[in-house]
């Protein structure tokens, strides 16, 4: 019995068991992946739309989505789609390390071996995930607690965007607390991972319960932790470099390609794509193939160690390969179909879209400090499309333009907006923060915004509606009909209950809901647009939209890379601080020929930097 560790010794061990079983271990992989695409992600699709239906809603959005996963409903359905990840992965595990098992004896390794492996123990490899989770999440609970209390501590005082903008030395604190808490929480988190790495061997090979093999695996560890930990983790480390290299090797040599690529680049475009998604499912395999060689070979080491005897026991078919390469047949037509999926998705970006809108954030706030009235002057002389500004509402009932629920950051007044009225907010310098030439600038009304608007720019009015005050929705529909102005502006927020109220009370508004992050097909929902933070948008929600003739604004994008990759994508209106920039660049891509702008969409489509 040895106790040195030989990471070499490891190594030419795993390389041995997959080249004993590789056919097979490429082939269940491919089989993995086909029902992840053509059955387990749309199962979950369908099953979140199920529960949304059953919870009243049709699709939830900010907030709203943190108030349905606190529901039973909700924590029902992160509960089924979290567990069911987990057990999707362990069973994709089991099964390699069943094929590399069925290698070292008499039983040839065919794919029903290795998927009988996971599928005959199924019930207590779900059990087994459904434990592991809930051990992960309970291990978390008290550094989740101990986050929440430093941000009501720290971070609670003023609005968030004081904190965020002035970064004054409470938030520094704060954040260095919330670094040393998501350290601490990693950490546990993976102590206990390494302590259950052998929890799915053992259940597989030496047919134990699931509690049991969590137990086992933990005594089985305890003296070999780090060995373990080193390995596996190393592992990881080390696939991630991979990918990282590989796309930066790809995009290198893509790049490359596409700069010399001639008048008629499609064929080498459609190959680019298809040695993309090559690279993607060699490293997503070699990742997952690795860890469960590596995971088996670990503790086959390690009972060597201990003096166990080595069970391995796989309920094992008889090999056969006409059922592997019979689907094998049916894998080929469905990888054939990429190219052509893959030209679809060029022919959308590509496809002739009007020219982008171009919307000033909080007036030109580059230019003039936010939500004034030089602000919205400095969005007009800019030529753009829209100004969005932000309104609230004092104590006293006036619709006014600021963006916090506070005064701290624009006029160093602690006070809320609400508990302070507009004779008392007139006084106050909001310019001065920005620089000298704007000292005695004054909070505006929405009025006087929609009069130095009117035939000139249109305003997207974003409801900032704080607390339980709910005045502020019928006044800004008042203000809206009183002053004729309901073709030249819409109506943002982000709580879709106030959209509904504000259509009912001004039937001729366009409203729109602003989305940060949402669950289910927002499409659906009842409004005309919708205003998508950038980091947000997927292709699929672009797509749903635009399906059911409904703009997609997407905010706050500054980056000149970022304002050509939306305008590709066909996005309905840009949201920035610098309106001039985006200008300019609509301006280039709109005159570019359609040889040039093939050529720029599929840089986009493969991730390449313009």
């Amino acid at each position: 019995m040895t106790q040195s560790f030989k990471i070499v010794d490891l190594a030419m061990s795993v390389w041995k068991d997959f080249r004993s079983s590789q056919r097979t271990l490429i082939l269940c992989n491919v089989y993995y992946k086909l029902a992840e695409a053509w059955l387990i992600v749309p199962m979950i699709a369908m099953g979140l739309a199920a529960v949304l239906t059953l919870a009243g809603h049709t699709a939830v959005s900010n907030w709203d989505v943190f108030a349905f996963l606190l529901s039973p409903m909700g924590i029902l359905y992160a509960a089924v789609i979290s567990a069911a990840t987990v057990i999707l992965l362990l069973f994709e595990l089991a099964s390699i390390m069943g094929l590399a098992s069925l290698a070292d004896t008499d039983t040839p390794p065919g794919m029903l071996g290795g998927l009988a492996a996971a599928f005959s123990r199924s019930g207590r490899i779900a059990v087994l995930g459904i434990a592991i989770l809930l051990a992960l999440v309970i291990a978390s609970l008290p550094f989740v607690l101990l986050a929440l209390l430093t941000y009501r501590s720290f971070l609670s005082q003023h609005d968030i965007n004081y904190y965020v903008t002035e970064r004054p030395p409470g938030f520094w604190f704060a954040v260095s607390i919330g670094l040393v808490i998501l350290v601490g929480m990693s950490v546990v988190e993976i102590i206990l991972l390494v302590r259950w790495s052998f929890a799915l061997p053992v259940l597989i090979f030496e047919d134990r319960s699931s509690i049991a093999s969590l137990f086992t695996s933990n005594e089985r560890v305890r003296g070999a932790s780090w060995r373990v930990g080193i390995s596996l983790l190393g592992w990881l480390f080390g696939t991630t470099l991979l990918g990282i290299g590989l796309e930066a090797g790809f995009r290198l040599f893509a790049g490359f390609v596409l700069e010399y690529s001639g008048d008629r680049p499609v064929f080498k475009i459609l190959v680019l794509f298809t040695v993309q998604a090559g690279l993607l499912a060699i490293w997503s395999f070699v990742t997952l193939t690795g860890s469960a060689l590596i995971t088996r070979r670990l503790y086959l080491t390690r009972n060597q160690e201990l003096g166990l005897i080595q069970h391995e026991k796989v309920n094992a078919p008889r090999r056969s390969q006409s059922f592997g390469w019979s689907l094998a047949f049916v894998i080929v037509p469905l990888l054939l179909m990429t190219p052509v999926v893959l030209w679809t998705s060029i022919r959308q970006v590509m496809a002739d879209h009007p020219p982008v809108k171009v919307t000033a954030h909080r007036g030109h706030s580059r230019a003039a400090p936010e939500n004034t009235i030089s602000a919205v002057r400095a969005a007009i002389d800019s030529k753009a499309d829209y100004a969005e500004v932000d309104v609230s509402m004092t104590a006293d009932g006036v619709v006014l333009l600021l963006h916090d629920s506070d005064l701290k950051r624009v006029a160093g007044d602690e006070r809320k907006i609400s508990d302070v009225s507009f004779a008392e907010v007139k006084k106050l310098d909001v310019g001065s923060w920005f620089g000298p030439e704007f000292v005695g600038e004054r909070v505006p009304t929405l009025e006087e915004v929609i009069n130095l608007s009117k035939g000139r720019i249109k305003l997207n009015i974003e409801l900032k509606v704080y607390g339980p005050d709910s005045r502020l929705i019928p006044e800004v529909a008042r203000i809206i009909r009183e002053l004729n102005f309901e073709s030249e502006c819409i109506v943002t927020t982000f709580d879709y209950d106030s959209l509904l109220e504000l259509k009912r009370l001004n039937p001729r508004l366009r409203t729109g809901l602003i989305i940060a992050h949402a669950l289910g097909d927002v499409s659906r929902l009842d409004v005309d647009l919708f205003s998508v933070r950038a980091n947000w948008l997927s292709d699929q929600v672009l797509r749903q939209a635009h399906r059911r003739a409904k703009e997609v604004h997407v905010w706050t994008v500054n980056d000149p890379a970022e304002m050509l990759s939306f305008m590709k994508r066909g996005v309905d209106n840009i949201i920035t601080d610098d309106p001039d920039i985006l200008i300019s660049v609509r301006n280039q891509w709109v005159s570019l020929p359609a040889s040039e702008r093939l050529l720029l969409a599929s840089r986009l489509l493969l991730g390449l930097k313009q």
